[in-house]
């Protein structure tokens, strides 16, 4: 049964398996022993296991070690709780502040002391002398190249819970234009989106910034102003569907229907998206539709939230698309917002999001 038709309906250890199977491909083809992991998204990507959700920014720690020679991933983590069991209790090392300790739960990691090249996509000033405790003839190079090569091609499941995240936004979508009345304001809109995604079991959604009355573009912080009749709001939703993210970008006029003054010029950069296309021919394709530079990123990558590439003014214009990449192609017309999700392909690209 499709994830579409039956959203509990999900075999996680296929995903799972698939992007292992991936991940240690990648780190063969870039000649990596071991790939050390600390972003929460990587580590999910690597292991599968759910993690708290926390605020604020937090320091690179080893949080993940994936080691070539036995195929094993290891997690920092202090319980067994939400790790899947591909990855067994004595994968498992536990949280720390002591950098000895540390040192030592490294060094046991089977495969760890004999790695010659060491890969990792964050460091620390004290992160060389901690990983050569643990692996002394390794060399450290950058893991981001092997680790974009396995999760920047997304599978089809992959795609299937992208495009389920997005229907669940277009649940908060539906919920933000009922509560569109007279007197409404932002903050109101905002709690309708939250309610909407909250009643069907979905976790928070990745910003509250989903709802903007304002002609200069989205707000961070929602406003507590009665919207007008006869306003343009712009409605940004988004969720997330097993760790996937989804959503698009709409604009309706407060009192009335729906506006498309980005329509033509987001859809002249979508269609744009195909395989082996660079930064530039979609900056190229915005600047064709008569429009000013867009004032932010006009493509980003989606997947377990934001992923490279990022394109914009002065910004990724040298990037190639590759094939099972999603973006998401976003621009602001005269105060309209139009974004959409699209999955690129060698030949036509594939619009997530087209019916929403």
């Amino acid at each position: 049964m499709s994830v579409l038709a039956d959203p509990t309906c999900v075999d996680d250890a296929d995903v799972r398996a698939d992007r292992r199977r991936r991940l240690f491909a990648a780190m063969d083809d870039a000649g990596l022993d071991a790939l050390v992991l600390g972003r929460p998204a990587e580590v999910a990507f690597a292991t599968g296991a759910r993690q708290l959700w926390t605020a604020g920014s937090r320091p690179f720690g080893p949080a993940c070690v994936a080691v070539r020679a036995t195929g094993r991933t290891h997690l920092l983590s202090t319980w067994d709780a939400e790790v899947p069991p591909e990855v067994g209790h004595d994968d498992l090392y536990g949280l720390t502040w002591n950098p000895a300790l540390l040192a030592a739960s490294l060094a046991a990691i089977p495969g760890l002391a004999d790695a010659a090249r060491v890969g990792t996509t964050s460091s620390s000033p004290g992160f060389p002398r901690l990983l050569a405790s643990a692996a002394p003839r390794a060399e450290v190079v950058d893991g981001g190249p092997a680790l974009w090569a396995a999760r920047g091609p997304k599978s089809g499941a992959e795609v299937e819970r992208i495009v389920a995240a997005c229907r669940l936004a277009a649940a908060g979508r539906d919920a933000m234009v009922a509560a569109l009345r007279p007197g409404a304001s932002e903050r109101d809109l905002v709690a309708a989106h939250l309610a909407a995604i909250a009643e069907r079991g979905a976790p928070a959604p990745p910003t509250e910034a989903v709802a903007s009355a304002s002609p200069a573009g989205p707000r961070r912080r929602p406003s507590a102003e009665p919207i007008a009749a006869g306003r343009l709001v712009a409605l940004d939703p988004g969720a997330f569907f097993r760790g996937y993210e989804g959503g698009f970008g709409r604009t309706v006029v407060a009192g009335g229907g729906p506006v498309a003054g980005a329509d033509a010029a987001v859809g002249a950069v979508v269609a744009a998206c195909r395989a082996g296309a660079t930064g530039a021919d979609l900056l190229a394709a915005w600047a064709a539709s008569g429009e000013p530079p867009p004032a932010g990123p006009l493509a980003t990558g989606v997947g377990l939230g934001l992923e490279p590439p990022v394109i914009g003014a002065g910004v990724g214009a040298a990037t190639v698309l590759a094939p099972r990449t999603v973006l998401a192609v976003s621009g602001w017309v005269g105060g309209a917002l139009r974004r959409d999700l699209v999955l690129v392909t060698a030949g036509e690209p594939r619009v997530l999001t087209e019916d929403l």
